[in-house]
């Protein structure tokens, strides 16, 4: 009889212990995905991103998590290509238990997974901030675009540049990747808006590690100014260059030359150098600076926007689950529509259009190597 007492005991202990370990409301932790470059020649990206990916983890988690469970997020490298990133994408998308999917931090890579998002139908945030991934977003119905769009932040840094520095004639040089090729356009939109302009407009393939011919192109030009748009490494790369070449006239950016990547790769290179961004380090954004000082904290270097952007993602897509109140990939989608003022680390997001979903931005002008903020612009 004590026996059948103490079976039944241990029974109701490891009964008690099983649904324990399930979690509440249901199943183990909630997954979601990320695609990151962890190789080639964006992996600095993507070793950003996937710092930031633990510590948001374990930020949520120690919170409580999501619907009473734990959040896990799976990791696959994008290598910093279209293939790579659908490839990544693919994988992730086969675990019927990833909720949502973060694309990579570039505009070409978030439209080469589009179509496999909508095939997939799975909640699916783009890092790119090109018109060509808004477009993108906004014709289908499971990837948003969790960003500011180039659209008016381009024209914001040649509205300053024409009015505040005063220069009138510019040579653009871009890389013609797709959100480069955006950028420039813009670029050229906002200087001929404000009555500049732009005598010379030079290309460059990514992966380019010579900017000569380019270089020497602006100097026999002699605009007042330079506008570039480039990605990180080349952006590095090409105002190292340029500075040895003694180019000493504005110049003005993309993102990339106020982000802390660029930066420790160009070094006092980069000084002077304005640019457009979404997010600066020694951020005004009270959320923003509590996770740049825990970033820097636990990594000890400066938080890049490829985190800030992570942070933001997995609190967004952990908002739609709660307001879904269910891990159903439809359920989730639905309830990302009616996020139209969640606050983030770097911006305020509406996600009730798919695309252009972040409200605000920066103009910075590095001074000893920091992005200081000369503007902020709301979209």
């Amino acid at each position: 009889m004590k026996r059948r007492i103490l079976s039944c005991m241990l029974a109701v202990t490891l009964l008690a212990a099983l649904l324990s370990g399930c979690g509440q409301k249901g199943g183990g932790a909630i997954k979601i995905g990320l695609t990151v470059p962890l190789s080639g020649d964006r992996a600095a990206e993507g070793s950003y991103a996937s710092n930031a990916a633990k510590l948001v983890e374990e930020e949520i988690n120690a919170a409580g998590g999501v619907l009473g469970r734990e959040i896990k997020i799976e990791i696959q490298d994008s290598t910093g290509t279209d293939v790579g990133a659908t490839n990544a994408y693919l994988k992730l998308a086969a675990d019927k238990d990833i909720v949502a999917i973060i694309g990579p931090d570039n505009s070409n890579d978030n439209i080469a997974i589009a179509s496999s998002a909508e095939s997939s139908k799975i909640l699916t945030t783009g890092q790119g901030s090109s018109p060509a991934l808004q477009s993108t977003c906004e014709q289908g119905e499971w990837v948003f675009q969790l960003r500011a769009c180039d659209s008016t932040l381009c024209a914001a840094l040649m509205d300053y540049a024409c009015n505040e520095t005063g220069a009138k004639t510019f040579t653009i040089i871009h890389d013609t990747e797709t959100a480069s090729s955006d950028q420039a356009r813009l670029f050229q939109e906002g200087i001929e808006a404000q009555g500049g302009t732009v005598e010379n407009v030079l290309s460059y393939t990514s992966g380019t590690k010579d900017f000569t011919a380019q270089l020497t192109q602006a100097i026999q030009t002699n605009s007042d100014a330079i506008v570039m748009a480039c990605l990180y490494t080349e952006a590095a790369i090409i105002i190292q260059q340029a500075r040895d070449m003694g180019i000493d006239r504005p110049i003005f950016g993309s993102n990339a030359f106020g982000d802390p990547i660029a930066i420790d790769l160009a070094g006092d290179a980069i000084n002077d150098v304005y640019s457009v961004t979404a997010w600066v380090p020694n951020t005004p954004n009270e959320l923003g600076a509590a996770f740049s000082a825990k970033y820097t904290e636990a990594y000890d270097e400066a938080c890049a926007k490829a985190a800030a952007q992570i942070r933001d993602h997995v609190y967004v897509i952990c908002a739609a689950v709660e307001a879904a109140g269910s891990t159903d990939r439809t359920a989730v989608r639905d309830a990302m529509l009616t996020l139209t003022s969640y606050q983030g680390a770097i911006t305020t997001y509406d996600c009730s259009t798919r695309g252009n979903c972040g409200k605000g931005g920066l103009i910075v002008q590095v001074k000893d190597q920091v992005p200081t903020i000369v503007k902020e612009i709301t979209t």
